[in-house]
């Protein structure tokens, strides 16, 4: 029995015919489109040939442009969430002293971006305001075009953007020391991420309270069971023995036909979302 008779069955003498005609056609083709230098097929259409794009260095001033960015886009959330009106006398006083240390970290950032050769970009951070803030204020305000529920706790909510925003700065500016270059700069840096880590452990109490918002069952090997809240994942001023730079999550707005609620994440700051050299706001 040769190999073809063991490839299965019989080809006919038609599906000869008609694989073979299938393959003189793709031969012309190949030759019709094919370029006359290497005999390999041409290209089909008038797509302009790609080009690639430019690469942007991340130097020192590019963090810490973005830094600055993340601190405005700070400042415009603690704006949203004293429009909203939802907080109580306790909460608002919080909002009001985290405004005054993000418009002191802002400036300090610009400060030294100047200082590192670079420009300050003094506006809020565009891909966060588009694709992470907006969506998660509409989780409160609701969606009729999206099908999105009101929020059935503006203030619970409100808080916990307030709270998933501190602890990603905070970890932006552990990871800088990192990735930042100069060493004073590392030593600002942390110092301002201290900060937002205390922010993000003051709004964790005032939104669960005491001493249930203190540190988290993880810290002891435990698990957190979202269920004693009616699915609302608890905030905890102690998340762990060191700093995290995990993604942040959080729920919002109320529980769908599932009985679930949206379940937010935030992250740092990466490639697609630094503030590079030459990119221009309207401080």
């Amino acid at each position: 029995m040769s190999a073809l008779d063991s490839a299965g069955p019989a080809l006919s003498r038609r599906g000869l015919l008609v694989t073979g005609g299938l393959t003189v056609s793709l031969a012309t083709l190949v030759a019709a489109c094919g370029g006359a230098e290497s005999g390999a097929p041409g290209r089909v259409g008038n797509a302009p040939i790609p080009t690639d794009l430019p690469t942007a260095a991340v130097t020192d001033a590019v963090l810490l442009r973005t830094a600055t960015s993340l601190e405005y886009t700070a400042l415009d959330v603690y704006r949203r969430i004293t429009e909203l009106g939802s907080l109580d006398e306790r909460g608002q006083a919080l909002v009001a002293r985290f405004i005054e240390d993000h418009t002191r970290h802002a400036a300090g950032m610009a400060d030294l971006t100047t200082e590192a050769g670079g420009e300050a970009y003094e506006c809020a951070n565009p891909w966060f305001a588009t694709r992470v803030i907006d969506p998660l204020f509409r989780r409160i305000a609701g969606d009729e075009a999206e099908e999105i529920e009101p929020s059935d706790d503006a203030r619970r909510d409100a808080l916990s953007i307030a709270y998933g925003l501190e602890s990603t700065v905070g970890a932006m500016y552990q990871q800088l020391v990192e990735l930042l270059r100069d060493r004073a700069l590392r030593r600002a840096a942390i110092t301002i991420g201290a900060e937002e880590a205390r922010h993000a452990a003051a709004l964790a109490v005032v939104r669960d309270g005491a001493p249930e918002a203190y540190v988290s069952p993880t810290v002891f090997g435990d698990e957190i069971d979202p269920s004693d809240s009616d699915g609302v994942l608890p905030l905890f001023a102690v998340t762990g023995a060191f700093g995290s730079l995990a993604p942040v999550e959080f729920t919002l707005g109320p529980n769908n036909d599932a009985g679930a609620r949206y379940v937010a994440t935030l992250q740092t700051p990466a490639d697609n979302s630094y503030i590079y050299d030459g990119q221009t706001c309207d401080a």
